[in-house]
């Protein structure tokens, strides 16, 4: 069976960071004493007040998802939380599949994010705006402002530390029942949205701390049917944790120098190119020390074919800060306009979908959703599609023209029973479409963005994977895992689904991420794999025909990798290498391996996110 890969969000509704005002207190205040003569009112106010009730907390559970088809996901959790010092650390692992599972960390300066089933590491400096202790949000009609700090971290069980995060909609709380739960008194209550009949949760509020306990969802629009239920097995408040809670597993991945590979050439010239055949990298810049701001820069393609002539870093100013998870641009096929899904208010929330003119520099909010993922061009560059989340498990997906206009959802014609489903990108005219459920529908879809039909892509099931679609649109790139024998494919099969070859294969590790040459002919592919007890990256490209696989890089973590405009050189977006998260390029025809350089360009930052504007 094939697993399915997350590299960014490990569930599809985790919110953004908030900047909403801190709140740090000396000592722990009066406890709560809920109970079935509360009003909706104080016990809305008790849980917007609940951070300020505890100094740490250390709590395991079990969260358990109901899916459509009858049937279910379920995932154990371990939480530790230190919120006067920007402190965590979760482990949230997949029940039985213990393997997959991810450890998130911070030490109140700089955050960890560890995949332990991809073999990912992602580390970058703990924001300031999210250092706000006993956060109290501010209460404002039609606005959430939810905890900056589990906006940081993004997982089920943590969440219900932070009860505001549920107080800040407008609806009624009703006390049905006193019960116990992991030793706790709790107040059973329902909450019910003030447009709905029937409740969409209902809590176990711990009667002192107004913590919940134990979470029962019933969907945006409520009702009776249970889509989701979260429990605290067990929880102790206000302990005193050693600084090893927040350090660095042992077992995570070693920093390891990025490498020139000893394998085979796979061009034979490496042509040079006009500073205008030679396109433009655009990244971001992350400093290192606290109170500087992350900037997004550009630099001139002619910096990694000829380094001599290399014009200076240009810094390209934005209407908002960059305060939140960042995704590459997205660049038409023509170079001239790239899409970008930000949000420009400070809970990070809603999303807008800018186009970002790089002639003019200017910046065109084109749409804006609750939460928007990073959109894909058509290879015509006639649309723009995107996937919509609303925050509370709702999902579409849209197609947009770059003047804006045409605006409309495509999804509507999909299988219900597959929702939600993760857009692939384009082939063709088409938007790739399948289920993100682990027990779905393994079909394939295509999606018109002109009237939004739906049809399956071939006439038989696949084993779930990202398929990647060959810029001609002639092939499917895609990798795959057998369970039983631990060996991950990399196949490529034709438009139709046939003549399948495999063009790599590996005992254990992982196949992540995969790209094709702009011509079609080539694939880069980065294989997480295990030597001598080391972990390591791997980076290989290999031909379409399955000829001449060669290893040219190796390294600690690979975030991205993309082929230069005239396919003759790969950038790789290296994560952690020993002087940081930086970017490396090959030269395809000799395997020279260089790091980038540009005037003005620092390695006192981290390098991420690129994108090259052909």
């Amino acid at each position: 069976m094939k697993r399915l890969l997350i590299l960014t969000l490990l569930f599809l509704t985790a919110c953004s960071s908030s900047q909403g005002p801190a709140s740090f207190f000396a000592q722990t205040p009066t406890p709560f004493n809920l109970n079935l003569e509360s009003t909706s009112e104080e016990i809305q106010t008790a849980m917007l007040e609940s951070a300020t009730r505890w100094t740490t907390l250390q709590m395991n559970g079990s969260i358990t998802w109901y899916l459509p088809d009858g049937s279910t996901q379920s995932f154990s959790e371990q939480v530790w939380l230190d919120p006067l010092n920007s402190r965590y650390h979760i482990e949230l692992s997949a029940i039985p599949n213990s393997a997959d599972k991810t450890v998130k960390l911070s030490d109140g300066k700089t955050i960890t994010n560890i995949g332990y089933l991809a073999n990912t590491v992602e580390q970058f400096p703990y924001p300031d705006f999210a250092r706000v202790g006993q956060y109290i949000p501010p209460v404002q009609a039609g606005v959430a402002y939810p905890n900056p700090i589990w906006g940081q971290i993004g997982t089920p069980l943590s969440e219900m530390a932070f009860s505001s995060d549920f107080a800040q909609s407008d609806g009624t709380f009703i006390p049905l029942a006193i019960e116990s739960v992991a030793g706790r008194s709790v107040l059973v209550v329902s909450w019910t949205f003030r447009e709905n009949a029937s409740p969409s949760w209902k809590l176990w509020l711990d009667t002192q701390t107004a913590l919940i306990l134990k979470m029962q969802e019933f969907g945006k629009e409520g009702g009776e049917t249970l889509q989701g239920e979260r429990v605290v097995e067990s929880i102790t408040y206000d302990a005193s944790f050693d600084d090893t809670v927040f350090a660095l597993p042992a077992d995570i991945p070693q920093v390891i120098q990025p490498t020139r590979a000893a394998s085979n050439p796979v061009i034979t010239e490496s042509a040079p190119a006009s500073a205008e055949e030679a396109g433009e990298l655009y990244f971001f810049l992350q400093p290192r020390q606290q109170g500087q701001s992350i900037e997004l820069v550009k630099v001139s393609g002619a910096c990694v074919y000829n380094s001599a002539n290399c014009p200076p870093l240009e810094k390209i100013s934005a209407p908002f800060l960059f305060n939140f998870t960042l995704n590459a641009l997205s660049w038409s096929p023509d170079g001239k306009y790239a899409a970008f899904s930000y949000s420009d208010q400070p809970n990070g929330t809603p999303t807008k979908l800018w186009l970002f003119d790089a002639g003019a520099k200017t910046w065109n909010s084109l749409a804006e959703f609750p939460f928007i993922d990073p959109p894909f061009w058509s290879p015509d560059g006639a649309w723009i599609a995107f996937r919509t989340q609303d925050g509370v498990g709702g999902e579409d997906v849209y197609v947009i023209r770059a003047d804006g206009s045409e605006l409309k959802s495509v999804s509507t014609s999909l299988p219900p029973e597959g929702r939600p489903y993760i857009m692939d990108g384009w082939f063709g005219d088409s938007i790739i479409m399948r289920s993100a459920l682990l027990s779905g529908s393994d079909s394939l879809f295509l999606v018109s963005p002109a009237d939004g039909s739906a049809r399956p892509m071939f006439n038989f099931e696949l084993t779930k994977s990202q398929f990647v679609s060959a810029p001609d649109a002639s092939s499917l790139a895609f990798a795959e895992y057998d369970e039983a024998t631990r060996v991950h494919s990399l196949k490529v099969m034709d438009a139709s689904g046939s003549n399948s070859a495999t063009v790599a294969q590996f005992t254990g590790g992982s196949i992540y991420p995969l790209v094709w040459s702009p011509d079609s002919n080539l694939l880069a592919f980065n294989y997480y794999g295990d030597t001598n007890g080391m972990p390591k990256a791997q980076v290989f490209v290999v031909s379409r025909a399955e000829e001449n696989l060669s290893l040219v890089y190796e390294g600690s973590t690979v975030g991205r990798l993309l082929f230069s405009p005239n396919g003759k050189y790969l950038l790789v977006e290296e994560t952690t290498s020993a002087s940081g998260g930086h970017l490396y390029w090959v030269n395809l025809a000799t395997l020279d391996l260089n790091i980038l350089e540009a005037p003005g360009l620092s390695t006192e930052y981290n390098w991420y996110a690129p994108s090259w504007r052909p």
